[in-house]
């Protein structure tokens, strides 16, 4: 059975990529003079979505549903989820701009184009979610099933990549 502390507590360093992608959006709309409200509802707009989303990656890896490190199943997972995220912030910020909540106009064509930048964030998202998570898994490793679980994957993906590398005589 699934312990959702420890499944919470795995799922930091997916959720902090999302919470990034929030801050430099909010970041992007001050800084190009949007006034701060507005900067706010941009990255909290953005960020929520990516952060659930994000988690949601990562209870699939912290499952087994998914096997750790590898992309294929990032992008599938991406190309549906990044151009949602994107949706909810476009329509949470018609929202607070014009009073009532709208889809974007032609909202096929804008869920298409989203879904065909998403590999981009696919690959960011993992790079990032795996870099931030090379620190906090080991620290909590002892204590949650979790991170054991997805840290010996990667232990595992390391060793037969040794393994193979040694067996065709390349040198690093």
């Amino acid at each position: 059975m699934a312990s959702y502390k420890q499944l919470a507590e795995y799922c930091l360093p997916a959720a902090s990529v999302g919470a990034a992608a929030g801050l430099i959006a909010g970041g992007l709309a001050a800084f190009v003079g949007q006034p701060a409200g507005w900067a706010v509802v941009t990255g909290l707009g953005l960020g929520v979505p990516l952060m659930l989303f994000g988690s949601g990656y990562a209870v699939l890896v912290a499952l087994g549903k998914v096997p750790a490190g590898v992309f294929a199943p990032a992008a599938v997972y991406w190309v549906i989820a990044f151009p949602l995220a994107l949706l909810v912030h476009s329509v949470v910020t018609a929202w607070v701009i014009t009073g009532s909540p709208g889809l974007p106009p032609e909202p096929w064509k804008f869920l298409a184009f989203r879904a065909l930048v998403s590999m981009g964030f696919a690959i960011g998202f993992l790079w990032m979610q795996e870099q931030i998570g090379r620190f906090w898994w080991p620290h909590i490793l002892d204590r949650n099933q979790y991170a054991r679980r997805v840290v010996e994957q990667y232990t595992h993906l390391a060793t037969a990549l040794a393994a193979r590398k040694a067996a065709t005589g390349r040198r690093s």
